[in-house]
C-alpha cells in the first residue's frame, strides 16, 4: 500500500503535513489524582495519575526527588485482532520506560523527595502513533493532577516517504517499512525531550523530517493547551 497517492493525498484524505483530529477531556476518572482521555484520530487513550505518594519501592526512593512509574496496557478489543495482551511484554515495557524517562526530565521532581508518581495508560483503540498518543494523554493527566512541570509535553510520530515528511501517521501507514520518527517537545518549543527512530532514514531527508515533526508537535500543543484552558475555565466556574 502506498502512503501517498498520485495526487499527494493520504489514504484518509489528509495532506502530508496535516495532523489528525484531536479531542481531549480532563478529569474523566475522579478516583485518580489526575486523568485525561485523548482521541488522536482513531487512537484512543485513557490515562490516570496517582501521587505524589510515598515510594512503594524504598530501594529506589531518593532524597534528590521523586521517581516516575508508568504502567502501559492495551485493551483486548483495541485492534482488529482481538487477543489478550500481556502488560509486561517486551515492546510494552520498552514504551513504558520511554514514558518514564520523558516525564522524569520534565516533572520538577526535586520538590518531592522520596516520593513516587504513578502514570497508568490504557490504549482503548489503537490506530497508529500509540507512543505519542500516550505521552499526550499522560501530559494532560499530570497537568490535571497539578504536578509541577517545566511545560506541557507534546509528541508526534512522523515518517518520510521518498524524502517527503508525513506527520501523525495512522496504523495503515505504519504497515509500510518506512522511516518513523517520534519526537516529544516541551510546550511545542524547540526543547526536545524524546527522539525515537524506527528504520533507516537518509541523512539528506532528516532535516526536513525533523522540521515537519517540530511543526506538527507545535500544532498538537495548541490543541492540548486549548483543552487545558477549557478545563480550567470550567473548574473555576464550578468553584
Amino acid at each position: 500500500m502506498s502512503v501517498l497517492n498520485e495526487h499527494g493525498f493520504r489514504c484518509d484524505g489528509r495532506r502530508p503535513e496535516q495532523i489528525r483530529n484531536i479531542s481531549c477531556k480532563l478529569g474523566v476518572y475522579p478516583q485518580a489524582d489526575g486523568s485525561a482521555y485523548v482521541e488522536q484520530g482513531n487512537t484512543r487513550v485513557l490515562c490516570a495519575v496517582y501521587g505524589p505518594h510515598e515510594a512503594t519501592n524504598r530501594s529506589k526512593a531518593s532524597e534528590d526527588g521523586c521517581s516516575v512509574s508508568v504502567q502501559l496496557s492495551t485493551a483486548a478489543f483495541a485492534t482488529l485482532e482481538r487477543k489478550n495482551r500481556r502488560r509486561g511484554d517486551r515492546k510494552t515495557t520498552a514504551l513504558a520506560r520511554m514514558l518514564e524517562k520523558t516525564f522524569e526530565s520534565v516533572i520538577i521532581t526535586s520538590i518531592y523527595p522520596r516520593a513516587q508518581i504513578d502514570i497508568c495508560c490504557e490504549i482503548i483503540q489503537e490506530d497508529g502513533s500509540r507512543l505519542s498518543s500516550c505521552i499526550n494523554a499522560a501530559s494532560l493527566a499530570l497537568a490535571d493532577a497539578g504536578i509541577p512541570m517545566r511545560g506541557v509535553v507534546t509528541c508526534v510520530t512522523c515518517s518520510s516517504v521518498e524524502g517527503n515528511p508525513v506527520v501523525d501517521i495512522s496504523a495503515r501507514e505504519e504497515l509500510d517499512t518506512i522511516p518513523r520518527l517520534t519526537l516529544a517537545t516541551v510546550s511545542g518549543r524547540d526543547e526536545v525531550v524524546l527522539v525515537e527512530m524506527e528504520n533507516r532514514v537518509h541523512m539528506d531527508h532528516l532535516p526536513s523530517l525533523m522540521s515537519a515533526s517540530h511543526s506538527a508537535a507545535s500544532s498538537i500543543h495548541a490543541c492540548l493547551h486549548a483543552a487545558l484552558q477549557n478545563h480550567l475555565s470550567q473548574t473555576r466556574a464550578i468553584l
